[in-house]
């Protein structure tokens, strides 16, 4: 059975850190990057026989550490992976299941916070052959550098998500705006424009009830993986500690604390948004430290350690819900 941490490690150790800085730098992925996630089977993660919502958080969190950019893009795969996983389109699936699995066609994801019913951005109206699509998606990661992307539009009358499928491509009624970011530009990020763009019943994946109010144990486990990003980038730094003599056995320590109470959290033992709250102030402090550790480098550009700041700024942000930052603005202060 292969270990998939380890694994990750690997990759991390021997092709991901090595070529960090250089992929911050000139806003570039090498293709090499993706080639080595798909030789590996880590596009599949998803069907990983044990435990795979705890797998692709481990294996998340260390790909994170090595190339935040990279793992941003490979991590988008995975929500489209599972919507198709669970699709009841058998044709669509037919079509796109086995080839997502072994990353021979890649997607992102434009997931179903830009659908909330309270203030959907994206508005998806039903027609005889299909739907219209129209709206924006603020933060579309990925494009040019996938084949596909999974968007969850809301249906105003019928009172339910639409997720359908679509070429990553630029059309006559999508509009792709590339957004500049402060750390995993290399990513693709961009702002997605859709004007009355057609999807045929075919390209559905599936078309469900708009849920209101609480948590499902799939939001819970969404909100697990999304931690990923900010313990990886503390691991990063961490790590970095290490490299440079400077290791901190206590914020290891902290680390695995917050990473326990993620897990128990998703499954119900916990407050979700307090724990990943708590997450993102922990990279901070994390980032914190290595800068200090390593002093005046830290505000040279292209040092490890300023792109880690800019890193734990991010994660403060990236894939932060509502209530994630109502928690930190309220009762994480330093």
């Amino acid at each position: 059975m292969t270990d998939w941490v380890q694994e990750a490690q690997d990759l991390t150790d021997q092709v991901l850190r090595p070529a960090a800085t250089e992929v911050d730098r000139s806003g570039k992925i090498p293709p090499s990057h993706f080639d080595a996630l798909r030789d590996r089977g880590f596009y599949g993660l998803a069907f990983a026989p044990t435990d795979p919502v705890h797998t692709l958080a481990d294996v998340g969190e260390i790909l994170v550490s090595g190339c935040l950019a990279t793992a941003f893009v490979w991590a988008q795969h995975h929500g489209t992976l599972l919507r198709m996983m669970m699709s009841r389109n058998n044709t669509l699936k037919a079509r796109y299941l086995a080839d997502l699995r072994s990353g021979a066609v890649t997607a992102g994801v434009s997931g179903s916070g830009y659908a909330n019913p309270e203030n959907p951005l994206i508005i998806a109206t039903e027609t005889d052959d299909g739907y219209t699509i129209a709206g924006q998606a603020p933060f579309v990661t990925g494009w040019g550098l996938v084949d596909v992307l999974g968007v969850t539009a809301y249906d105003r009358r019928a009172q339910k998500t639409v997720t359908f499928l679509m070429d990553a491509t630029d059309g006559p009624n999508i509009h792709a705006n590339r957004i500049s970011l402060s750390a995993a530009d290399a990513s693709h990020t961009v702002e997605l424009t859709f004007d009355e763009h057609h999807v045929p019943h075919a390209s559905v994946i599936h078309v469900r009830k708009a849920r209101r109010g609480g948590l499902s144990l799939a939001d819970r486990l969404v909100l697990r993986l999304n931690g990923s990003l900010a313990l990886g980038v503390a691991r990063a730094c961490l790590t970095e500690a290490d490299h440079t003599g400077h290791p901190t056995p206590q914020l290891w320590e902290t680390h695995t604390t917050i990473r326990e109470a993620l897990n128990n959290a998703a499954t119900g033992d916990g407050d979700i948004h307090d724990a990943r709250a708590h997450a993102s102030q922990f990279t901070v402090t994390a980032a914190t430290y290595v800068a200090t550790a390593a002093g005046s480098r830290s505000v040279q550009r292209g040092e490890p350690t300023e792109r880690l700041i800019r890193e734990a700024a991010f994660s403060m942000v990236c894939t932060t819900t509502p209530e994630i930052r109502s928690r930190i603005l309220t009762t994480r202060h330093p």
